[in-house]
């Protein structure tokens, strides 16, 4: 599915709560083992399409493709690779470079962060939250219910709470800026209360030791601000290149130089340009996705 075939499907989605509830019903049965016409068996699903519109056929063949996908793609569907179908069809996302907010249903304000994306689970009984990849935050509106945010390695949990989540290889970095949250991790029993001014990062072994956190600096991305203080040059290529689309990497000879100030998330061209006036190196440009930084 190209970008185009994707907008299209969110679109239908969007478009009505029937919609929306005929692809969670599409979304759940077993695509690998039945493909073909056994996808839109579900009688729901096939109402909801039939009346869907002057721009059915359009939407028709989205799920076409979805299906054509399914019948020789399983391998990649189902695999390791099935978080980026995973991320394409959530309730809310963002592509590389782009940060947004919304507000949800309770009230409750969620920014995403470049290549993001989550799943949304709200009923008069719980707020559920499912992180898909990415990195956002959550300032979480008080009320009796508690909400649940979960990520590949943790449950959080809090009623009244404005925290930061980040998931990466790594395992997941959780910034508490107001509040309270209570951290469960996957990989030991005891849960964890963090306050306001906290953060840990939780991986499969559990809750690391947690430490204060720089609240201005956790922050900075939401002002389109990567924020350097002497800061070595190949983890700042590895953070910039979250926000472009391509390959973006530093030599080894210079990979350890370091460097301090900010830097613009939303003109990555120009924070290269002033890393190349700050230190001594030079940017060479195969194309517009494919960028070295090498020594001068």
């Amino acid at each position: 599915m190209n970008a185009p075939d994707l907008e299209a499907l969110r679109c239908w989605r969007e478009a009505s709560d029937e919609h929306e509830h005929a692809w969670q019903r599409v979304a759940s049965l077993p695509l690998l083992q039945q493909p073909g016409a056994n996808l839109l068996r579900d009688a729901t699903a096939r109402r909801a399409l039939e009346s869907a519109g002057p721009d059915m056929q359009k939407r028709r063949q989205v799920l076409k493709r979805l299906l054509i996908l399914g019948a020789v793609g399983g391998v990649a569907w189902q695999g390791a690779g099935s978080t980026p179908v995973r991320a394409a069809l959530a309730n809310y996302r963002t592509g590389t470079g782009e940060r947004h907010q919304w507000t949800l249903v309770d009230g409750s304000s969620l920014w995403l962060n470049t290549a993001s994306a989550v799943n949304l689970d709200f009923t008069d009984q719980v707020r559920r939250i499912q992180m898909i990849e990415g990195e956002l935050a959550l300032r979480v509106r008080a009320e009796s219910r508690s909400l649940q945010l979960i990520t590949p390695d943790a449950i959080l949990q809090s009623r009244d709470a404005y925290l930061q989540v980040r998931h990466d290889r790594q395992g997941t970095q959780v910034t508490v800026l107001e509040g309270q949250v209570q951290v469960h991790s996957r990989g030991q029993q005891a849960p964890s209360s963090f306050e306001a001014g906290w953060q840990a990062r939780v991986d499969r072994f559990g809750i690391g030791v947690p430490n204060r956190a720089d609240l201005l600096v956790s922050q900075a991305w939401l002002r389109g601000v990567l924020p350097a203080d002497r800061l070595r040059l190949d983890a700042l290529v590895a953070e910039l290149s979250r926000y472009r689309p391509g390959v973006l990497r530093c030599h080894e000879q210079v990979s350890g130089l370091r460097l301090t100030g900010s830097f613009s998330l939303d003109d990555t061209d120009a924070a290269l340009t002033l890393v190349a006036r700050t230190l001594p190196v030079r940017i060479e440009r195969m194309t517009r996705y494919w960028v070295s930084i090498v020594p001068a």
